[in-house]
């Protein structure tokens, strides 16, 4: 799959995937950008990302650092909104939903896996999907997602979408109104 950029937190970290990543970006002559809220990409076609996290001074001591520092974005396409939330959690959340940033959206990535250090009430009701997509592997260790986040999806009506069950989640945002959740828990 060709990789136009790599967007990148900043944040220091020393795990061997991020090594890795940042490694290959170099070796491909892959841009390495260093986002941070308020700077928007556009595709050229309707298409853009808007990052809104992280911002400066980075979060600290929150427990999680690294995670509550990831890269948030909000991508629109012919007026479908999706919420990316990478691994962010309570207090990333918790920074968006102080800043006033409107949140809305079709879709959300699920922060953190849908662990019990994300989605708090607030912000679920902030962004009320219609589809939250919970990205976490099968027999995980950490045991997500955690059984509150996913009544808390569910309890405003979204559809919740797992890829340890559901395998890959595709969505067609023009397909949206027509399309049924088989998966969905």
């Amino acid at each position: 799959m060709p990789v136009a950029m790599l967007f990148d937190s900043g944040q220091t970290y020393s795990g061997r995937a991020y090594r890795d990543c940042i490694a290959s970006a170099r070796t491909h002559d892959v841009p390495i950008v260093v986002a941070r809220r308020g700077m928007r990409w556009s595709s050229g076609d309707g298409v853009t990302l808007d990052v809104l996290a992280p911002s400066l001074p980075f979060l600290a001591d929150t427990g999680d650092d690294v995670n509550e520092n990831s890269i948030v974005v909000m991508l629109r396409a012919d007026g479908f909104r999706e919420l990316f939330m990478g691994d962010a959690g309570e207090a990333s959340e918790a920074r968006l939903l102080a800043a006033g940033i409107d949140l809305h959206a079709d879709a959300v990535k699920v922060g953190h896996h849908g662990s019990r250090y994300a989605s708090t009430a607030s912000f679920v009701v902030a962004v009320h999907p219609r589809i939250a997509v919970i990205s976490v592997g099968r027999h995980n260790t950490f045991g997500h997602p955690a059984p509150a986040t996913i009544e808390a999806w569910s309890a405003i009506g979204a559809a919740v979408l797992r890829t340890d069950q559901c395998g890959a989640v595709w969505l067609v945002a023009n397909a949206l109104p027509r399309t049924k959740f088989p998966c969905s828990k």
